[in-house]
């Protein structure tokens, strides 16, 4: 087993006992990922933050022992109110705080999805926009050189500088003849630049209810409905489609801490999601990362399924060494195949209900 430790681009939550950790391995991290805690919601995340002022002085203090390491503001909202696209007292104000982050602690540059944001940002003229990479958010769902190479062009006309690193879409993780595709195609366009997977989100493969799920985000952001997407996602969503057939968790482009070096010559690194799941979550996901090995249930290892994991136990160590091969050589036509369900009968079992800390949510 190869033993290099790869660069992990992880999310970063201002605390202390966190900040250490990350600290203590700061030489297997790529860079950091976190939202603004003040102005408008631009995460594509709900934000559970209910002290911004408190917690933008927290954020600085906190980042500041990693500063060999770069940092990345997100801006990965879907959409946000209409009007915020044209206030450019609102905009500049925000760009102001990104400006004072960037004075304490050195900032990489901006994570964006929106096309809009992206130049309602530019057309402000504030003077740290020349100083920002702008990144592509994963959102976007960059699945074809096409796609990404168009979301760079519309960047280059911007103030803001190219991105040195992308994520591509879940997707091509298990999809390897178009993932060699992807990154021939787009480090021929662009050299040098770092493409990453995102190894542990854990969706459903080609999640038909992403987009709107993103939108309904988004929605709740603006302030104008309440927040209802946890909810909505164990009614009819994702959580009910892992309810009803939990062995399709299995087809999820996930990669298992394992199977990294599988990528080799490919990926330059691996992107790390779960940060609305708590540290403790975020310190054994990346620990099992830089080992390249967990024995335990992997579905702890994984950002969406939450419910799936309260209420199963998939062996990783029972997953075994063909596991890789056998799924990315799927033919994903589930009807006329038992893979998945016969991996998950050999290797999960059914857990006792418990309920979770809400702590662990914070």
């Amino acid at each position: 087993m190869n033993t290099i430790p790869i660069k992990l681009s992880v999310p970063f939550i201002p605390d202390a006992g966190y900040a250490d950790f990350l600290s203590e391995h700061a030489d297997c991290l790529s860079s950091l990922y976190f939202p603004l805690t003040s102005g408008p919601v631009l995460d594509s995340r709900i934000r559970l933050c209910q002290d911004p002022g408190t917690a933008t002085c927290k954020l600085a203090d906190t980042l500041s022992p990693l500063t060999a390491v770069d940092k990345y503001i997100l801006m990965n909202t879907r959409f946000t109110e209409p009007d915020v696209y044209r206030d450019t007292a609102r905009l500049t104000a925000m760009l102001d705080a990104v400006a004072r982050l960037d004075k304490a602690v050195g900032l990489k540059g901006i994570v964006i999805t929106d096309a809009y944001l992206l130049n309602a940002l530019d057309r402000t003229g504030h003077d740290i926009i020349p100083r920002l990479e702008a990144v592509p958010g994963i959102n976007a769902m960059p699945d074809s050189p096409e796609k990404c190479i168009a979301f760079l062009d519309l960047i280059s006309q911007t103030r803001f500088n190219l991105p040195s690193r992308i994520v591509t879409d879940r997707s091509l993780n298990r999809d390897i003849q178009s993932l060699s595709f992807f990154c021939d195609v787009v480090k021929a366009r662009y050299p040098g630049i770092r493409i990453e997977l995102l190894a542990n989100e854990g969706c459903i493969y080609h999640c038909p209810f992403k987009l709107s799920h993103d939108a309904q985000i988004s929605l709740s952001n603006t302030g104008l409905v309440r927040e209802n997407t946890w909810q909505l996602n164990q009614e009819i969503g994702c959580q009910a489609y892992f309810t009803q057939t939990p062995h399709a968790f299995l087809k999820s482009p996930f990669i298992r801490p394992e199977d990294t070096d599988r990528y080799n010559g490919l990926s330059d690194g691996i992107k790390l999601c779960g940060r609305t799941r708590g540290v403790n979550f975020l310190k054994q996901c990346i620990t099992a990362y830089i080992h390249k090995r967990f024995e335990g249930n992997l579905l702890d290892l994984m950002d969406a399924p939450q419910m799936l994991a309260q209420r199963y136990h998939i062996d990783n160590a029972r997953l075994g060494p063909d596991f890789f091969t056998t799924l990315t050589s799927c033919t994903k036509a589930c009807k006329t195949c038992n893979i998945c369900f016969d991996l998950f009968s050999q290797t999960t079992w059914k857990k006792e209900k418990l309920l979770t800390s809400y702590k662990e949510f914070q």
